[in-house]
């Protein structure tokens, strides 16, 4: 029942039914027999109430789910968070309080990626092969960035986080034209099948992922178990360490660093991708993702959306209603 949630949800979820517990000792908010779970409804709209203007409606329904979840886990009726009373408590949270717009982080285009690379010395300063390598990959692979790195306290797990073993060098390692790599684990793979994913070389670019591969298993061998990517420690690459380095390389390059995080790399890819044409097949197909949730991560060209504005008004008008060519001519039957 436990694993029924990664452990990542179950920390997320934490939050939310440490909150409500909290609330419901200082309010009182007891069962009659002295119980505070299940929760009542009183109970839950008393909370509720309590974050509107403290919280994002978001958040809140965020905390709601977490309190849900936490009734399964103890076979615990919960019904409340489905409540007219409840819903509608929320949304009038939302239209009274308003929700602030997201920032999410900004992303890392083709330009953006080859100034934070121009500013890396592989094969000299050390560290820096590392970090080329995994800016490249993560770009071109378009990565998320738990996929890339260990997490906060996280421990190295060859079953779970990227190893040497995870990149395949085809055809061959000295003429590789891509690579195969394989994702034990990820977002949309909660069973751990594993994800194979192909990432084509970019023959004379900085951002080649295979040459900064080929250079990063060359100046580093390891072991096919060892993690793919290392800190000087020895440690498997953690995300924050990860963020430092890319930070520390666009300050060099004279760039607001605190605006730029592990995610920038795959939404400048994906931003990238539409910007080239790509259909929403395609970037879903790229991304790996099962929903329209992509569109949150691409960034339109305010100079494309210009040129749209402008064709407006020289834009064909029909003199004739517009009919489809299979209706031109037809002529119906008695």
């Amino acid at each position: 029942l436990w694993h029924g949630l990664a452990a990542s949800t179950r920390k997320t979820y934490s939050t939310g039914q440490r909150q409500f517990i909290i609330h419901a000792q200082l309010n009182g908010l007891y069962n009659p027999d002295g119980s505070i779970l299940p929760a009542s409804e009183p109970a839950i709209l008393s909370w509720v109430a309590h974050l509107g203007g403290r919280v994002q409606p978001k958040t809140i329904k965020a905390y709601l789910s977490a309190m849900r979840s936490l009734h399964v886990d103890g076979g615990l009726p919960f019904t409340s968070v489905e409540s007219p009373l409840v819903q509608r408590l929320v949304r009038g949270i939302k239209r009274y309080h308003g929700e602030r717009d997201r920032k999410p982080v900004q992303p890392i285009t083709l330009p953006i990626l080859t100034t934070l690379l121009a500013q890396l010395k592989p094969g000299t300063i050390p560290g820096d092969t590392t970090t080329y390598a995994a800016c490249c990959l993560a770009y071109s692979g378009l990565l998320r960035s738990g996929e890339l790195t260990v997490g906060k306290g996280g421990k190295y797990s060859a079953s779970l986080n990227l190893s040497r073993r995870s990149v395949q060098f085809l055809p061959t390692f000295a003429d590789a034209t891509h690579v195969r790599l394989t994702l034990p684990a990820s977002k949309t793979d909660p069973f751990r099948k594993g994800v194979t994913i192909t990432v084509a070389a970019a023959p004379g670019q900085l951002t080649c992922p295979v040459a900064a591969l080929k250079a990063l298993f060359i100046e580093t061998p390891r072991p096919d178990d060892a993690p793919l990517f290392e800190q000087l420690d020895g440690q498997a690459l953690s995300y924050s360490h990860f963020v430092k380095s890319i930070r520390n390389a666009l300050s060099l390059a004279g760039l607001n660093p605190e605006i730029y995080a592990g995610h920038s790399f795959r939404r400048g890819a994906a931003s990238a991708a539409a910007a080239a044409g790509y259909s929403d097949y395609e970037i879903q197909l790229l991304g790996r993702w099962r929903s329209d949730s992509y569109k949150l991560y691409i960034d339109n060209d305010p100079n494309r959306i210009l040129h749209l504005s402008s064709l407006l008004h020289v834009a064909f008008t029909h003199l004739a209603p517009f009919e489809p060519p299979a209706l031109r001519d037809f002529t119906a039957m008695a």
